[in-house]
């Protein structure tokens, strides 16, 4: 049974796409602006990130990212440590690049799991879930779409297109 699964899709689904939304109407003078320490670009791949490492089905083998992050960046982002100008930044490009190979990842996550897994233990020495790690997710990436809505209203672009329960 994959009725919950299905669900869980959705709701995660319409946050992803929300953040990608994001990208697309983010102001090229807001992109990749210090905009108090967490720059737009930034916090959207921190964002898929942090997906990428926890939607997966293998939580003992070594994380190996989707992504191939610019070598001047890369260390700094899988250290969950923020980018500055000086720092450089990924182009709206690169950004979309990574949702395209998070999506095929993701997709396959999400059809590999069955409503019995979702409560299963995935390591030993942690109560963490199949269920927990994608609720954290959702909450994870919409708190993303929420800052970075507040900086682009605030910049003087527009609000990011609302996306619920898979109707967009």
């Amino acid at each position: 049974m994959k009725e919950i699964v299905k669900m869980l899709k959705v709701q995660y689904e319409d946050g992803y796409k929300m953040l990608k939304n994001a990208v697309e109407i983010c102001p090229d003078g807001l992109w990749k602006a210090d905009n108090n320490g967490l720059p737009i670009w930034n916090q959207i791949v921190h964002a898929l990130i942090g997906s990428d490492f926890w939607l997966r089905l293998d939580y003992t083998a070594d994380f190996e990212s989707s992504f191939s992050l610019p070598d001047n960046l890369g260390e700094k982002l899988f250290q969950d440590e923020w980018c500055s100008e000086n720092d450089g930044f990924m182009t709206k490009e690169q950004v979309m690049d990574c949702f395209k190979k998070f999506d095929v990842k993701k997709d396959k996550f999400f059809d590999s799991l069955s409503d019995e897994m979702l409560c299963r233990q995935i390591l030993d020495d942690m109560d963490f879930t199949y269920l927990s790690v994608i609720c954290a997710q959702i909450r994870h990436i919409m708190c993303h779409v929420g800052m970075c809505e507040d900086a682009i209203i605030a910049f003087g672009g527009e609000e990011i297109p609302w996306v619920a329960f898979g109707e967009n």
